[in-house]
C-alpha cells in the first residue's frame, strides 16, 4: 500500500486520498478548486473554497518549488499559465494538478514517473564514463565514436 507522507503535524496523507471517488473531489477537500461564479453567461472570479487549510498550505509550497524545477511538467504548466495569468493564480492551479497526481499515484498503486523526464538517457548520461572506464579495465576496446565509425571499410 503506497504512503505518501506531508511533514506537517496537521496534515498526514495515507490512505485518506483514497476514499475519494475521483480527483475532483479530493481538489475539493483540499481546497484547490477553482471558484466558479457565472450568471447570466457572464464570469466572474470566485473564491476557491476553504478546505483543509493545513494541506492547501502544503500542496502550495510544493508547487512553488514544483515550479522551479527544470524538465518537470510542473515547470511547463506553471510557464504556460503564467503567460496569461497572475503569479498566484498560476501557483494554485499548479497546486491543482499536484493534487491530482497525488490522487492518481494512490489510486493506480504506482510510482511517480515525470512524463517529460527521459529517465533512461539520464540514467546512460551518468553511468556512461564508469561504463567505458570498466570496459577499459577488462581489456574490452571502445567503439570509435563519429561518423567514420559507423561507414563500412
Amino acid at each position: 500500500k503506497p504512503k505518501l507522507d506531508i511533514p506537517d503535524r496537521n496534515c498526514r496523507i495515507n490512505g485518506t486520498l483514497l476514499v475519494f471517488a475521483s480527483h475532483a473531489h479530493c481538489a475539493a477537500w483540499a481546497g484547490l478548486c477553482p471558484g466558479n461564479n457565472e450568471s447570466g453567461g457572464r464570469r466572474r472570479s470566485g473564491r476557491a473554497r476553504k478546505g483543509n487549510p493545513a494541506l492547501r498550505r502544503v500542496l502550495v509550497e510544493c508547487a512553488h518549488a514544483a515550479s522551479r524545477t527544470k524538465d518537470c511538467q510542473f515547470h511547463s504548466h506553471f510557464r504556460a499559465l503564467r503567460a496569461r495569468k497572475s503569479y498566484k493564480q498560476a501557483i494554485f492551479a499548479t497546486a491543482h494538478k499536484l493534487i491530482r497526481v497525488i490522487h492518481a499515484v494512490l489510486k493506480n498503486r504506482r510510482p511517480y514517473a515525470d512524463p517529460e523526464t527521459d529517465c533512461q538517457e539520464i540514467m546512460a548520461r551518468r553511468n556512461a564514463p564508469r561504463w567505458i572506464r570498466m570496459m577499459t579495465d577488462y581489456g574490452i576496446e571502445q567503439p570509435a565514436a563519429g561518423p567514420a565509425a559507423t561507414q563500412p571499410a
